[in-house]
């Protein structure tokens, strides 16, 4: 495993470097806000922001209510640097390199744990799953959210692109997935960027996304929300 997780961090390392945080910020930043805004974060509250990249989500969680404590992990360490260089001083936000298997904080110190488009790089998904149960209170909630998945076919090709072993699931097999390790109960719901798939005029063909087919496709399967509850 470790050898994985050193893998995955010169990866992500990497793409710290070439600028994909702010380009993935720019690409979710309407899904995020859309799950946000339904999530009725309290004052006080501990979030948990698993996969941070720049930081760019806890700084958004941070925000939603008077002395929310968030907390951003990742597993690349230029990924933290770049959280730590773009932090607010007058928000209660911190950033540290982690494992989503090795979570370095004590059992139920979370009410909320968040994740936008990273938990299906866990090395050991079943133990990651297990982390973040472990780690929020009792009553706690998991607010999950993916594009990568089975009824977006568009996204089949992201796993050989990214050179890293990913779980690409059905929305049924993630709901059993969160299931397995004690979550309940465990809904999923599809969320859509309401800026649209934008104009066909403009659009450039990636390896990720090749023709403008494709990435209406997956504009219309949305990201896929993962709302699992913590049993009190």
């Amino acid at each position: 495993m470790r050898e994985d997780h050193e893998k995955m961090a010169r990866t992500f390392d990497q793409w710290a470097e070439a600028g994909r945080a702010e380009a993935m910020e720019d690409g979710h930043r309407d899904v995020v806000h859309q799950v946000v805004e339904k999530m009725d974060i309290g004052p006080g509250e501990r979030i948990l922001d698993l996969g941070c990249g720049n930081g760019w989500a806890t700084r958004l969680l941070a925000r939603r209510a008077p002395e929310v404590e968030a907390v951003g992990v990742d597993i690349s360490p230029r990924m933290i640097a770049r959280a730590r260089a773009r932090h607010d001083p007058r928000l209660s936000a911190r950033y540290e390199v982690a494992a989503f298997e090795s979570l370095p904080f004590p059992d139920g110190y979370f009410d909320r744990v968040f994740s936008m488009e990273s938990i299906y790089y866990a090395v050991d998904l079943g133990k990651a799953l297990r982390e973040i149960h472990r780690v929020l209170a009792p009553g706690g909630v998991a607010e999950v959210i993916i594009d990568f998945y089975l009824e977006s076919p568009g996204t089949e090709v992201w796993g050989e692109l990214v050179g890293v072993p990913m779980h690409y699931l059905s929305e049924a097999e993630w709901k059993r997935a969160f299931e397995a390790v004690g979550f309940r109960p465990v809904t999923t719901r599809r969320i859509v960027d309401r800026r649209g798939p934008g104009d066909p005029t403009r659009f450039t063909p990636t390896p990720w996304c090749p023709d403008w087919e494709t990435w209406v496709s997956i504009h219309q399967c949305g990201s896929l929300w993962i709302h699992a509850v913590k049993p009190a």
